[in-house]
């Protein structure tokens, strides 16, 4: 008898040490997330006014052929006719380097937003602006192509496109990008927001 009073306190002993030991593991896993995710933007859905300007009509959302250069009446522009090459047109999502109007269009019509940005920001501008699309596509917001845009015009250094919506940016505003972004990522106003 006294053999098992003994088993049974050195069991229960085991037992209440392993809790502590969970508990602790659990509180540090969870203050070491909360520390990570300090600095996240937060991510809900988007409900307030339209982000943006309409762009301009560029016409019917037809595939034209890749050896045929399309004049754009704006630029960059939010709509109509595209490339469509399979691996290039629509391009693939994250960031890119040398598309043509072409092929994002085709991204545009697939509901994604296109972040185009200035040659001429620094390295840490563009390291912030991808970690911003790595955080966006990780919250859900998976079809955005981050580019450098050789035209960009004097007044900006960021733009934001979308099917039929355009936002200029003087410099990197991640608010106004994320907001941008939860407004317009795969509209049903673009035609085929639920192609990838």
């Amino acid at each position: 008898m006294v053999t098992n009073i003994l088993h049974y306190e050195i069991t229960a002993g085991i037992l209440g040490t392993a809790a502590v030991v969970i508990l602790v593991v659990a509180l540090a896993l969870n203050q070491a997330s909360k520390n990570q995710n300090a600095g996240r933007l937060a991510f809900q859905t988007y409900s307030g006014p339209t982000l943006g300007t309409p762009g301009t009509d560029e016409g019917t959302p037809t595939h034209i052929d890749p050896s045929t250069q399309w004049t754009y009446k704006s630029y960059p522009p939010t709509n109509g006719p595209h490339y469509s090459v399979t691996g290039s047109a629509p391009a693939p999502w994250g960031t890119v380097d040398n598309l043509v109007e072409g092929q994002f269009v085709h991204n545009l019509e697939h509901g994604g937003i296109v972040i185009l940005y200035a040659a001429d920001l620094t390295t840490p501008q563009v390291d912030q602006l991808r970690s911003l699309v790595r955080q966006l596509q990780t919250a859900g917001f998976a079809k955005i192509v981050l580019e450098p845009w050789p035209d960009m015009p004097k007044d900006s250094k960021v733009i934001l496109t979308a099917w039929n919506w355009i936002m200029k940016l003087p410099g990197i505003d991640a608010v106004s990008i994320v907001k941008f972004t939860k407004a317009h990522h795969a509209s049903p106003e673009s035609p085929e927001p639920t192609v990838q």
